[in-house]
């Protein structure tokens, strides 16, 4: 890429065209299907995120580029617009991976399916395709000559990085887990005093007021196009009021956490803020999830969902020599990616991520959802929690929110969704609504 040009991000349900030769059109994709639609004579370009294959008449009419049926007329339609010729229009189609053989939930290949009905109905022809397989892809198209570039997330892992079995030991791991902050004694004292007397703003008030930090983040997520507020606000009292307690939360958690997880994960492949991205969507998901199926506790499981990833931090300081040969196997042997981690580690990164919460002294609840969120059936305590923060990891990945080498290859357990009573139908409500908590995730970003 030049000095010149300049790279526009697609998240789910989103589209974007461009008559711009400077313009690079980038997204990421799991189970979604991603169309890049190009004009070579006129030079004009698009890609949509394609999150599901169709929903009623209203969804379609109100959000039509979530969906294939309507989402791929309305991006040909917006490129006219911009000048290109609906003759000249080739597709490149790209994405919908698989998750699990052992469930109905085929949502990648129900979008492959549709994606290429709807083409062949509007007479657009498929150039290239890269489609199903269980991997992330990062898919891009460059405005200037519709030159599509396809990366399989990982594979520069697995192909450049020579691969050991060298053993780890624990000792080297409790050293890691080690220094990893924990949460900051302000965020503990005031989360304290919201749990014992949850209407008690001015003394919220006081302790937050000590930190400069965890003011502004609060004011700043209070007046963000978020909430959309019509007047500033500067009062840190009428802050907390207007959020109130449960959003203040989520603001103390993420500010305490961003440090943490707001950084470059190499074994993962993951860029920097990626991680931090899957945590926040996993958690609102999570939250989601918690609500439709009438959970008590909503924001436990929040809080659950956005810490379940802490052990990656920890095995990318220590096993990246590793992670090759764990890819390759995965590969090869079909196995889930975390089952391979404990073979070839002695450990996967949800058993260092209880390590991790034991140590910061958290409750059994949060520890036993870090630790086993990749295999609820095992869960003695509350398999409830467990199970919404598997699905709820599964779900986000599948829609290549935060992409690493091994969402995908992370199925959903068929036992979480009998425990919780989830059928294909409810997956496919929580994934339309996904793209909804895109800016309440920037907004948490941005802190």
């Amino acid at each position: 890429m030049t000095k010149l040009e300049k790279t526009f991000f697609i998240s789910p349900g989103n589209f974007y065209i461009s008559n711009n030769p400077e313009i690079i059109l980038e997204t990421c994709l799991g189970s979604c299907v991603g169309v890049a639609l190009y004009d070579a004579v006129n030079k004009v370009g698009g890609i949509i995120h394609i999150v599901l294959p169709e929903g009623d008449k209203k969804k379609m009419l109100n959000h039509p580029t979530r969906y294939a049926v309507s989402g791929i007329p309305f991006l040909i339609k917006e490129m006219t617009k911009l000048g290109a010729s609906r003759s000249f229009l080739t597709a490149t189609i790209v994405g919908g991976a698989s998750l699990s053989k052992d469930t109905n939930i085929k949502i990648g290949q129900r979008n492959i399916d549709k994606v290429r009905e709807v083409l062949a109905r509007e007479g657009i022809p498929i150039l290239e395709e890269d489609l199903g397989g269980s991997f992330s892809r990062l898919f891009r198209l460059r405005i200037k000559d519709g030159k599509v570039t396809l990366t399989q997330i990982g594979k520069r892992i697995s192909e450049t990085i020579p691969a050991t079995s060298t053993k780890i030991e624990l000792k080297e791991i409790l050293e890691k887990v080690d220094q990893i902050r924990p949460l900051s004694k302000t965020v503990q004292e005031v989360l304290k005093i919201i749990n014992a007397e949850p209407n008690n703003v001015e003394e919220v008030k006081k302790v937050v007021l000590k930190d400069q930090a965890l003011t502004t983040n609060i004011l700043k997520v209070c007046n963000s196009a978020y909430y959309g507020l019509s007047q500033r606000v500067s009062n840190l009292s009428h802050a907390i009021i207007l959020l109130g307690f449960q959003t203040v939360k989520k603001i103390l958690l993420a500010v305490s956490l961003k440090s943490t997880l707001d950084r470059k994960i190499d074994v993962y492949d993951l860029k920097r803020g990626e991680l931090f991205k899957h945590a926040l969507a996993c958690a609102l998901t999570a939250e989601l999830i918690a609500k439709e199926k009438q959970y008590k506790d909503p924001e436990v499981v929040f809080t659950a969902a956005l810490l379940h990833d802490l052990g990656k931090v920890v095995l990318d300081q220590c096993a990246f020599e590793q992670f090759a040969l764990i890819m390759n196997k995965v590969a090869k042997e079909k196995k889930a990616f975390w089952i391979v981690e404990k073979e070839i580690l002695g450990f996967d990164h949800a058993q260092i991520g209880g390590l991790i919460a034991q140590r910061w002294k958290l409750p059994q609840i949060l520890i036993e959802a870090i630790t086993l969120h990749h295999s609820p059936e095992k869960a003695k305590f509350t398999p409830e929690v467990v199970s919404i923060v598997h699905i709820a990891d599964v779900i986000c990945s599948m829609l290549g929110i935060g992409c690493g080498v091994d969402g995908l290859n992370n199925p959903i357990h068929p036992y979480a969704l009998s425990l919780l009573a989830f059928n294909s139908s409810e997956i496919d409500n929580i994934v339309e609504k996904l793209p909804e908590f895109i800016e309440e995730i920037k907004t948490f970003e941005e802190i």
